[in-house]
């Protein structure tokens, strides 16, 4: 394999690709192994020394398929724990590339997790992401002060597959680490599934992403917030060219400052826009979003509703002023979500994570709808 730019062994790489799972056919996809073997090929071509990049999948690559040196393993959980937890917190590189394709959901408390290759209906073994970040973050992990996760996987709530997992994976952390960034993308939001093309053998977040990466090369890892807003700009004119039922209806961000939200988001009915907050909604706007909060019995008891809002990123919900008044907190919180681009959506999210599909939620969101247009 032809190597392009200059050698860069300051960075560790994992990509992970599960395809099966001891689960059986029916948790069976087409694509994560290859995308995998895709994104360790092109860090291998664009410096990244073969021994600094571990591919974990199920079921097993070719070896023929791989550059010479790259570490071929598992995905269960013993062997990705043993790399995570292990091997990379020990390293001494600067930068960390972390890809993972595969099954994944959310749980009630809204953390994300990732199925293990092992997991089995009875024995449904997962990682919880969110946990893995914090550790990530803190210095239980010796260096790697550049992370850029890369998450293609579901997350509908869950759990999607076993009726019931109680508890989760945790991870030890310790102490922040002054000047660390950690950047995730996530193919889907907190409630979302993510669109795989069976046919062509990969996730259609992978496939923008990669089709940036081959364009720009490691320039493209390079911030990535604009590599966020670049993903935004290509799934945008996939819609506009009629391509809405290929594309996701989510890109999810999470920045190196822990903020997060929507980079792309469907309305109802097909249309399928990003949503924008406007300038200066009039006070009837406003007003018909609180009644249609106010329409929900849920969100009418105190506690159900402080529920509903802990869903929220801590920054959109840090914007509400609470009042014990029903109708007054809703108004503060309709205005706390304006501040945020994505807020009401998120705001719609949450309500509707507790209610399920209940038409006042429908109503809420199409009131919503009518205030961003």
């Amino acid at each position: 394999m032809t190597t392009t730019g200059p050698q860069r062994p300051d960075i560790r790489v994992v990509t992970v690709g599960v395809g099966a799972y001891q689960a059986g056919d029916d948790w069976a996809l087409t694509g994560p192994v290859d995308d995998a073997i895709r994104f360790a090929r092109f860090f291998v071509a664009h410096g990244v020394p073969a021994g600094n990049v571990d591919l974990l999948t199920d079921p097993a690559p070719p070896a023929d398929d791989l550059p010479a040196g790259v570490r071929r393993r598992r995905a269960d959980r013993a062997t990705v724990r043993q790399l995570l937890l292990r091997e990379l917190p020990a390293s001494s590189a600067r930068e960390l590339y972390v890809y993972w394709g595969g099954h994944g959901f959310v749980d009630p408390g809204r953390r994300r997790r990732l199925y293990y290759a092992d997991a089995t209906d009875a024995d449904a073994v997962d990682l919880d992401l969110d946990s893995l970040l914090a550790t990530y973050a803190s210095d239980f992990v010796a260096a790697l002060h550049r992370q850029l996760w890369l998450v293609d996987v579901c997350q509908t709530y869950g759990p999607a597959r076993p009726r019931h997992i109680d508890g989760h994976e945790t991870f030890p952390s310790g102490g922040p680490v002054t000047g660390r960034s950690q950047d995730v993308l996530f193919a889907a939001a907190v409630g979302q599934p993510s669109a795989n093309l069976d046919r062509q053998r990969t996730g259609l977040f992978s496939r923008e992403l990669l089709r940036l990466m081959d364009t720009d090369g490691m320039t493209a890892l390079d911030d990535a917030q604009r590599l966020a807003e670049l993903l935004r700009a290509q799934f945008t004119a996939l819609r506009a060219d009629g391509l809405t039922g290929q594309t996701p209806t989510y890109l999810w961000y999470r920045n190196a400052y822990g903020d997060e939200g929507l980079l792309l988001a469907a309305e109802p009915g097909g249309s399928r826009k990003p949503v924008e907050r406007p300038v200066r909604p009039s006070t009837a706007a406003i007003g018909a979003v609180v009644d249609a909060l106010l329409e929900i019995p849920e969100f009418l008891r105190p506690n159900d509703r402080e529920e509903m809002l802990s869903l929220l990123p801590p920054s959109v919900y840090a914007s509400i002023r609470r009042n014990p008044a029903a109708r007054i907190d809703a108004v503060n919180i309709v205005r706390g979500c304006l501040r945020h681009t994505t807020g009401l959506s998120e705001l719609v999210a949450a309500v509707r994570f507790f209610t399920g599909d209940d038409p006042a939620v429908d109503h809420l969101a199409e009131t919503v709808r009518r205030l961003a247009a």
